[in-house]
């Protein structure tokens, strides 16, 4: 239950990092690979409490993609605009999936339905 309000947190961070990093986007690749890997991590964590599975695997693959990101740019030059992008997007995809997942709570069984009176005449 504390997995997605932390990645709530996790994906507002890396918004504000895409933001008002100077160029914008050009975050730290050690920071960027460690926020991938927390998020693959918390994903899995909080897969045992969701109501519904997509909401983890959503976010996994989303953390798979800042890793793959900060992979890339360790191999090659990214440019800095498409960093930015990513990192913006998935932050805020990050957050509302993971916020999503906090507030969906839907009820786990509807009540009987009741059959109608008999009338014998």
């Amino acid at each position: 239950m504390i997995a997605n309000p932390i990645m709530v947190l996790l994906g507002l961070w890396l918004v504000y990092r895409a933001i008002f990093s100077v160029p914008a986007g050009a975050m730290n690749n050690v920071e960027l690979a460690c926020a991938g890997a927390i998020v693959i991590a918390l994903a899995g964590v909080a897969r045992q409490t969701d109501y519904s599975h997509w909401n983890s695997g959503t976010n996994a693959v989303l953390g798979a993609v800042l890793l793959a990101l900060a992979v890339g740019r360790w191999i090659s030059d990214v440019s800095p605009l498409a960093a930015f992008w990513f990192l913006l997007l998935g932050g805020i995809t990050i957050s509302i999936i993971a916020l999503w997942a906090v507030l969906y709570r839907p009820d786990r069984a509807p009540p009987p339905a009741r059959a109608p009176p008999r009338v014998t005449i």
